[in-house]
């Protein structure tokens, strides 16, 4: 589970387009009565991705934050992973969207996409942090940008009122360390049908697609299962690696801060009871911004770090769980 930690992030940066979706706005769009979304899935705002937005805009707002955070140039960037789970085109990857849209200066820098749906940022950290212990990478930019709200079905208000809009980005230097870095992923497939959009790929093919077929091409998600299969399958993996880590940190749990996956209100805030993390060292945001998708764990690590939430390396734990079913956990040293 254990390995030794080779990056320290020295940059983020996050972008929320510009407009603004209330919860009175969702409940007219789901055809719930004034305060349904509010009281029902404690979500009071979000952001939509708009024309002239583009969800490449949304992730070049992004980028250019945290490369400017980092206060790195182009030149330094040696690798570009895009883990959104939104797509700007079926081919090519979004990641090269990204560089043609930042233009010359960005040119010749290796792009790939990896997509873990909402675990895409966790498994991206991971990914580089194996990379790195290569030697052959000094920085590698982390990007997703996320128009999750085109591919909601407005016809199933308790999943389509949780999603919002936005884009961050996090920079990772190489820096090997003396911590450990703990990491663990479980999927188990045959929940796998519990999130899904069913159009779009090899399955049924967007050339199929007919109006009447439309909520096929949607995001569909059996929201109570999934839920009851999270509070069964989480709690056992978080316990094993809060064991892993006071094995090897005196200090205790008592310093270790948690970022969830923003779900939704209710799950993130059952979640914290359940691992027994106090709020103050528990960041979420999720009733102003919703479910993010693979852009909610790099949006709220650029928040607490900016808002000096996050002490000078403090242990960090991202959460969370994703269609598959999968989740995955990782604590490093912020």
């Amino acid at each position: 589970m254990g390995i030794k930690q080779n990056f320290k992030i020295i940059g983020s940066g996050s972008y929320y387009p510009k407009r603004i979706v209330t919860a009175e706005e969702i409940d007219r769009r789901v055809k719930r009565a004034p305060g349904w979304t509010e009281s029902h899935l404690g979500v009071r705002t979000r952001h939509e991705c708009v024309a002239p937005e583009t969800m490449v805009t949304m992730g070049c707002h992004a980028i250019e934050s945290a490369i400017n955070d980092a206060g790195i140039g182009w030149g330094d960037v040696d690798y570009v992973i895009d883990c959104s789970t939104s797509k700007f085109r079926p081919i090519p990857c979004n990641a090269a969207h990204f560089q043609q849209s930042i233009g010359a200066a960005a040119n010749g820098v290796p792009c790939i996409d990896l997509q873990s749906t909402c675990l895409g940022s966790i498994l991206a950290i991971q990914f580089s942090n194996a990379l790195f212990t290569t030697g052959a990478y000094r920085h590698i930019l982390i990007v997703a940008s996320e128009s999750a709200l085109q591919g909601v079905d407005w016809c199933d208000p308790k999943s389509a009122g949780l999603f919002g809009d936005g884009a961050a980005a996090l920079v990772l230097r190489y820096s090997p360390s003396d911590h450990d870095l703990l990491f663990a992923h479980e999927t188990f497939a045959e929940h796998l049908d519990l999130c899904k959009v069913d159009g779009g790929g090899h399955f049924r093919p967007s050339y199929q697609y007919r109006s009447d077929d439309d909520r096929e091409y949607r995001f569909q998600m059996d929201g109570r299962n999934v839920f009851r299969v999270a509070l069964r399958l989480l709690p056992p993996m978080v316990q094993k690696m809060k064991e892993a880590y006071l094995e090897t940190n005196v200090d205790g749990i008592n310093c270790l801060h948690v970022i969830p996956h923003q779900a939704s209100p209710k799950a993130v805030e059952l979640v914290r009871r359940i691992i027994d993390i106090p709020k103050d060292r528990y960041h979420v945001a999720v009733r102003e911004i919703g479910n993010m998708v693979a852009a909610s764990i790099p949006a709220m690590i650029d928040r607490v770090r900016k808002s000096n939430l996050l002490p000078e390396q403090a242990p960090l734990m991202l959460l969370g769980t994703s269609a598959g079913y999968s989740q995955a956990a990782i604590i490093f040293h912020s």
